[in-house]
């Protein structure tokens, strides 16, 4: 009896690892989460992200897992938020750039990057690009703290809502020059308050000073409106406010795309608010996903 060979072949999915730690850069010690390095192909993007101002890496936790089938992931706690250690030191857009570097490098995690920035983490990851242009293959911000604007810019959405001008000189006094303390108990985030208060003061002078690098630009901005009634401005129309200053920054981030040859995109979604990666997680990752696939083509 003749015995035929049967060649089965099986097809394994390589489940993406996480690995949570401390590690010890610049003196301090960052908390960081990484996943799926181990099936980083060669050159091929890592995703990182910056977190929103005072907030944790867990707040990604709705697309982490996901997009890490696609793409390694890396994030982490800026100083003195969740699980990094608290360090006096004020955290500028060139530190959290220095310290964001210090950690990749740390961890043998190469460029490209692709940044993903919330808020706050917006202007980080657009800090970090013009540090570091050599090393970005794509920026995605989520409703980013506006780093175009100018308080100019400011004043005139009060002059659209028919502030007159003396209240507006006071709500921009209030806004930037009251004088405040720093709370050293919650240093990280109160810093970083501070932080995005001197780049109003100066019209974001040094973001505005970097290079922008040559790479896919892409905004997600939410449209819900969601401050309370017992919230809202006794001065004016807060949610015409939003309105009128949504529309204006739109107007300012097209013309931010546009600086790059390689185009991008820019997605409304009117049923989100600030923190839309947790009211929209699938819209989120289908643009991170566009974004990469498009580095491609």
């Amino acid at each position: 009896m003749r015995v035929i060979p049967i060649l089965i072949c099986l097809q394994v999915t390589i489940a993406a690892v996480a690995q949570e730690k401390l590690v010890s850069v610049n003196g301090q010690r960052f908390h960081i989460l990484t996943k799926g390095l181990e099936n980083r192909k060669a050159h091929a993007p890592v995703l990182v992200f910056e977190n929103g101002l005072g907030m944790g890496l867990g707040n990604w936790d709705t697309v982490l897992d996901e997009l890490s089938q696609t793409a390694p992931v890396f994030a982490y706690d800026r100083s003195g938020v969740e699980g990094s250690e608290r360090v006096f030191k004020m955290p500028t857009v060139e530190v959290v750039a220095r310290n964001l570097k210090a950690i990749l490098s740390s961890q043998n995690i190469a460029p490209p990057y692709i940044l993903v920035g919330h808020s706050m983490g917006g202007l980080y990851i657009r800090g970090f690009a013009g540090y570091y242009p050599d090393e970005v293959a794509g920026l995605v911000f989520l409703d980013p703290a506006d780093f175009t604007e100018t308080k100019e810019n400011w004043n005139d959405i009060f002059r659209k809502l028919g502030v007159p001008e003396k209240r507006i000189d006071e709500m921009l006094y209030d806004r930037l020059y009251k004088p405040s303390v720093i709370d050293s108990v919650r240093f990280g985030p109160s810093s970083e308050v501070q932080v995005l208060t001197d780049l109003r003061k100066t019209d974001f002078a040094e973001i505005a000073s970097l290079p922008i690098p040559d790479v896919p630009l892409f905004f997600l901005i939410g449209g819900k409106f969601e401050v309370p009634p017992e919230r809202r401005s006794k001065d004016f129309d807060q949610a015409k406010f939003f309105e009128i200053r949504t529309d204006v920054n739109i107007e300012r981030w097209k013309k931010f795309i546009y600086s790059s040859s390689r185009g991008g995109s820019l997605v409304y979604l009117s049923g989100s608010g600030h923190y839309l990666h947790r009211d929209n997680p699938k819209a989120v990752i289908g643009v991170i996903k566009m974004l990469m696939e498009s580095l491609g083509e």
